[in-house]
């Protein structure tokens, strides 16, 4: 079904509303009602119009602005909630659909087309007028150029209840139109947002390389905002480090991020934090909230990190690379000193603690907190979800901001999910390009099959879908493969393309997943490599956080796994994750010993240059190729250390092969007929710059030992 969309306060007044639901093929219904919390939840009260001719059902019917809670009752006794809906409202505890009334008392206005050229961009608009019937008088339209500081007005054409947008002569970068209309009764709309992008090659969020990183620990670029030492913190790694957005733009503006072939940056939290310090998990620490989950105001950014005006330089920087900024949103808590605490105590849940005693991680996972100076938001208390879900678009629209990273999706009710990523698309989706919502839905992996391995597919993917996230991270792949094959070798390569196919397979038609090898929350991949079990090498020395921590690699080894391990990251399908300092093999044990300050290549060590040099290449590869950020998976040859895979976009093939075999090895494929690679055709390999050419229908394939090639004519 699908009913009116839009915002606006509660008025006395009475708009009109249509709902229409459409049965799945095969279903036969004959007769639908609509039980909403406006009648009483009366399953007979509000009969829709049909079956039509194509057994579909239709109404209109009157309700005041806001967001009302309803189900559809098919045939008398099947109560649902409504599949073509997106938003949610919980009413006396129960979930139920949500449709949303705009204010009638004003113009409203829907896109109806749009068209975005080379440097040009058109859109025309539909005005609805308010109740009144007032037309309109006027239409003030604005464009913004790359951030929200930088605005001029935009040529429109107002024809009766139709405007038309017509912009030529636009530079590379994004821009977004701001459109309102004025009736001659004076009531205004609210503002139509229309963001685009005007660039040479169209941007996919499939196949894009996501950077993360740890603003704090990444550069101090403004020694200015630097806090000083936090009282009661004796580990310098649990306190404010200096990175800032100036440190980030800097690099930013160097070519740091293009040099790897990143698309879009996602910051860690940057909404204002606490002052002190709060115990860590161990009981003995006390920890800052330098990483930027404590928030304790909704609107206002960290000055620790530079503030407003340096996070705009930062936007603004990275939009004239082309690179997207993804803001990590914190859905499922918020620090005690924050003001809706004092302000709405309702909206939160101040309950048990996750991981004690009566208090599971999994059974509880909706209602208890992270710890005890985190209060749960309780998402059924529809004022609360309706005021995150709006601080989440004034992020969106005051710094222009791309998308979302979601934070412990699986921790708030799947009504938050759809809340937001629907508003989100109303809002920005207008002109067509997407604001992309990742989430992080942490799951495990079981040494069995896919079969035994559903819950961990099904759980990630319930969040995954039009009405819901983008993509989320692949947590099933992390834990199947990169340490296992790559650090480890548990398992060998055969595996690893085993489970790289599920992936393909086991997530929604079109969902963008993440995979990565490293994040803020895993410790570092190089240093997996090193304590990976072999004499005098503990596994468990790699997962220490305070004491008894990992060291730089004594030798060559975990930086050559480290450095096959990247390759296979950046060459799979979906939007890979760099996590900051892997690009050069950083080494730490767990958080907060994962998250060191970042290193500028001059810094490196002769591995580490080696290890930034082969992500480059591969990073510039997939920017390059574009089988490698949208072709399909197919895999050519598989053994314990040894796997060569295809990407297929049309007609475009890159081959990649990887060996973590110590020698060196050469080896001869056959390639299906369906690559279309013909004999004859010459590869070049885009890490090591070998040559080889299809002979035979088959290929030779020249590896070192630890190995892998990228290649593509």
């Amino acid at each position: 079904a699908s009913g009116s969309a839009g915002t606006g306060g509660q008025v006395a007044v009475a708009c009109p509303v249509s709902l229409s639901y459409d049965p799945p093929a095969g279903k036969v219904i004959t007769q639908v009602a609509i039980a909403g919390e406006w009648n009483g939840f009366s399953a007979t009260a509000l009969p829709m119009q049909g079956p039509d001719s194509a057994g579909n059902f239709h109404t209109d019917f009157s309700l005041p602005p806001g967001i009302h809670g309803y189900k559809l009752v098919l045939d008398g006794s099947e109560w649902i909630l409504d599949p073509g809906q997106g938003y949610r409202k919980y009413v006396d505890q129960t979930e139920n659909s949500g449709l949303r009334v705009p204010d009638c008392t004003r113009p409203r206005l829907t896109v109806l087309s749009t068209n975005k050229g080379q440097s040009s961009f058109e859109a025309t608009v539909e005005v609805h007028r308010a109740l009144s019937g007032a037309q309109v008088s006027s239409a003030d339209v604005s464009v913004r150029h790359r951030s929200p500081s930088g605005e001029q007005s935009a040529p429109s054409t107002l024809n009766g209840d139709t405007i038309h947008l017509d912009l030529t002569g636009l530079a590379q970068g994004k821009h977004t139109l701001v459109l309102h209309v004025r009736d001659a009764a004076g009531a205004q709309s609210e503002d139509l947002l229309l963001p685009f992008w005007i660039e040479a090659e169209e941007f996919s969020w499939q196949g894009a390389v996501i950077y993360m990183a740890v603003t704090d620990r990444f550069e101090d670029g403004d020694s200015s905002n630097d806090p000083g030492p936090t009282p009661g913190v004796t580990d310098s790694r649990a306190d404010w480090n200096g990175g800032d957005f100036a440190g980030l733009r800097q690099r930013i503006a160097d070519g740091t991020l293009d040099a790897l072939g990143v698309r879009a940056l996602w910051l860690t939290p940057f909404q204002t934090n606490p002052a002190g310090a709060h115990g860590a998990a161990d009981g003995v620490h006390q920890v800052t909230g330098y990483h930027g989950y404590w928030p304790v105001e909704p609107r206002s950014v960290e000055p620790r990190l530079g503030g407003e005006a340096a996070l705009k330089a930062l936007v603004k920087e990275a939009h004239a690379h082309g690179i997207r900024v993804l803001m990590d949103f914190v859905l499922n808590h918020v620090h005690e000193d924050h003001p809706y605490v004092a302000q709405h105590p309702d909206w939160f849940r101040t309950g048990c603690v996750c991981g004690t005693s009566g208090c599971d991680w999994t059974a509880k996972r909706l209602e208890c907190l992270f710890t005890d100076y985190l209060p749960d938001v309780n998402w059924t208390v529809t004022e609360a979800s309706e005021q995150f879900v709006s601080d989440a678009l004034w992020w969106l629209e005051e710094f222009d901001l791309d998308g979302l990273r979601v934070d412990a999706v699986k921790h708030v009710e799947d009504a938050a999910i759809r809340n937001l990523a629907t508003s989100v698309r109303e809002t920005f989706q207008g002109a067509g390009d997407r604001y992309f919502l990742m989430g992080e839905t942490a799951m495990g992996w079981s040494d069995c099959s896919v079969d035994c391995n559903r819950e961990q597919y099904d759980t990630i993917s319930n969040y995954v879908g039009p009405h819901g996230l983008d993509g989320q991270f692949d947590f099933v792949l992390y834990h199947a493969v990169p340490y296992r094959v790559f650090a480890y070798q548990d398992k060998g390569l055969l595996h690893a393309d085993y489970w790289t196919q599920q992936s393909q397979l086991q997530y929604p038609q079109g969902s963008i997943m993440t995979p990565f090898i490293g994040s803020h929350d895993s410790s570092r991949f190089v240093s997996i490599s090193t304590y990976r079990g072999q004499q005098g090498f503990d596994r468990s020395v790699a997962y220490n956080q305070w004491s008894n921590l990992p060291s730089a690699p004594p030798d060559a080894e975990p930086y050559a796994r480290h450095r096959v391990a990247l390759a296979w990251l950046l060459t799979l399908p979906g939007a890979p994750l760099l996590y900051y300092g892997d690009e050069y093999g950083q080494f730490g044990g767990a958080d907060p010993d994962n998250r060191a300050m970042w290193r500028a290549p001059g810094a490196l060590s002769s591995a580490e240059q080696a290890t930034l040099t082969l992500t480059r290449k591969v990073g510039q590869a997939r920017k390059e190729l574009v089988a490698l950020r949208l072709g399909d998976y197919r895999s050519l040859y598989a053994s314990e250390s040894l796997l060569v895979y295809a990407r297929k976009h049309l007609d475009q093939v890159a081959i990649v092969a990887l060996s973590l075999d110590p020698n060196a090895t050469t080896t001869e494929i056959g390639l299906p007929v369906s690559l279309g690679s013909s004999d004859g055709v010459t590869l070049v390999d885009r890490i090591g710059g070998n040559v080889t050419s299809v002979n035979g229908g088959k290929l030779s394939i020249a590896l070192p030992g630890f190995g892998a090639a990228v290649l593509a004519p």
